[in-house]
């Protein structure tokens, strides 16, 4: 199961949040309710594991774990993607989005 929670940046120092309905309450649910780390916690995680611009953030669930998946546009312009716990904020994996 894929829950889409953050999707765009809208300016270059602003970042948007869009969250489509039953998703964003199933997400503040979760967060609520201690199962996962709330977004933000990740997001300042993710700025000191690999920085960069967020262009999208999904929450998943793979094999009874939910994990954030970041999407991030660093400075050279190459996007990558950090897999964390969303319940220990661990990081699973870093790749290049090719």
């Amino acid at each position: 199961m894929k829950i889409t929670i953050l999707v765009l940046i809208l300016a270059v120092s602003a970042e948007g949040t869009c969250f489509s309905g039953d998703d964003h309450e199933r997400a503040r649910r979760l967060k609520e309710s201690g199962d996962i780390l709330p977004l933000e916690e990740i997001i300042k995680k993710s700025g000191s594991e690999h920085p960069g611009r967020i262009l999208e953030v999904e929450l998943e669930e793979k094999e009874n774990r939910l994990i954030y998946e970041l999407e991030i546009l660093d400075k050279k312009g190459v996007v990558w993607k950090l897999y964390f716990d969303a319940r220990t904020g661990e990081l699973l994996k870093r790749k290049e989005d090719k």
